[in-house]
C-alpha cells in the first residue's frame, strides 16, 4: 500500500475548508480531480474518511487518525523539498494573527517556513481579532490571518475558509430566564462580542458579561465549566458543548471568513512565499 502526498494533502484541506470546492481552487485543481484523490486513499486504506453534516464535509475517525499521520509525513515531504532546493529568500516578515489561527495553523507552518528559509526573519504577533486589523491597516505588520464579517472584506484580500458562528454551553449546564444571561466573550479586541451583544440586544434578551478571555482555550474553559453563554465559532465546541437551547430566540449569528490580508501591495517575493504556505499552496515542483 502507498499513500500519495497529493492525496494526503487533499484530504487534510478538504477537512480544514468544509468542502471539496475550496480544497480544489487551493490545490488550483478540479473538484472531480480532488474528489478522485479521496476516493483513491479510501480504496486503498478500505475506510471512509469523511462524512457528510449538512453542506460541510467532516473527518470520520479513521479519517481523524489519516490526518495525524498526514501532518507528520507532509511535515517531513515537504521538509525534505525545501532542504535540497535550498532558499535564497532574504527579508523581513511581521505576520499576525488572532488566538486559534496561531494554534490550529500559524504555528506549525511558522517554524516550518522559518527552517526552510534561514534568511527570512520572522515575527509572529497574536492578538484579538480587532487588534490585528489594527495593526495592519498601520502597516505595524506585513501580513495578517484573521476573521472578518462579510462586510468588512476588502478587495485583495485571500479568502481562506467560512466558519458559522453559533451561541454554545455546557451540556450539562442550564441558565434560568428569570436573570440575565451570563455571557462569556473574547473581550472588546474581538468583533464576536459585538455581534453576540448586538443579536441579544435586539431579540430583548438581558445580559450580564461574567467572563472575557482573548484565548479560545479560557472561552472554551468557562463554558464546559457551566460559567455562561459563548458566540463562538461551530469549530471551536468540545465534546461537553451543545448550541445554546435558547438560540432560537435570536436572529441566526452571520457566517465569519478567514482571510489572509497584506498592509501593501505588490508583496515581497519573501512574503509571496510565505502567503503560499499559509494559503494551502505548497511551492514544490515533485514528488
Amino acid at each position: 500500500m502507498r499513500l500519495d502526498t497529493e492525496s494526503l494533502r487533499a484530504l487534510k484541506l478538504v477537512v480544514e475548508t468544509g468542502n471539496i470546492s475550496m480544497a480544489a481552487e487551493r490545490l488550483s485543481l478540479t473538484q472531480s480531480a480532488v474528489s478522485w484523490k479521496l476516493r483513491r486513499l479510501e480504496e486503498r486504506l478500505g475506510h471512509t474518511l469523511l462524512r457528510r453534516e449538512g453542506r460541510v464535509l467532516r473527518p470520520t475517525q479513521q479519517g481523524q487518525e489519516l490526518i495525524e499521520y498526514a501532518d507528520r509525513i507532509l511535515s517531513a515531504h515537504d521538509a525534505a523539498v525545501q532542504w535540497f532546493r535550498g532558499s535564497a529568500l532574504t527579508g523581513s516578515i511581521r505576520l499576525g494573527t488572532t488566538d486559534d489561527v496561531a494554534t490550529s495553523r500559524v504555528a506549525d507552518i511558522a517554524g516550518r517556513f522559518r527552517w526552510a528559509h534561514p534568511g527570512i526573519q520572522l515575527q509572529v504577533r497574536v492578538a484579538s481579532s480587532l487588534q490585528v486589523a489594527d495593526w495592519v491597516e498601520a502597516g505595524d505588520i506585513d501580513l495578517a490571518v484573521m476573521p472578518v464579517e462579510q462586510a468588512d472584506l476588502k478587495k485583495h484580500d485571500f479568502h481562506l475558509w467560512s466558519e458559522a458562528l453559533q451561541f454554545v454551553q455546557a451540556t450539562e449546564s442550564g441558565f434560568s430566564e428569570q436573570g440575565p444571561l451570563p455571557l462569556v466573550t473574547f473581550g472588546s479586541k474581538c468583533f464576536y462580542r459585538q455581534i453576540a451583544t448586538s443579536l441579544l440586544d435586539e431579540a430583548g434578551i438581558a445580559y450580564e458579561e461574567v467572563l472575557q478571555s482573548a484565548s479560545i482555550a479560557g472561552v472554551r474553559a468557562a463554558v464546559s465549566a457551566g460559567f455562561g453563554v459563548a458566540l463562538m465559532n461551530e469549530s471551536f465546541m468540545t465534546a461537553d458543548q451543545c448550541h445554546w437551547i435558547n438560540a432560537g430566540a435570536v436572529e441566526s449569528p452571520p457566517t465569519i471568513h478567514y482571510v489572509l490580508r497584506a498592509a501593501k501591495q505588490p508583496l515581497t517575493p519573501a512574503q509571496q512565499s510565505l502567503v503560499a504556505e499559509l494559503s494551502g499552496f505548497v511551492p514544490v515542483t515533485a514528488e
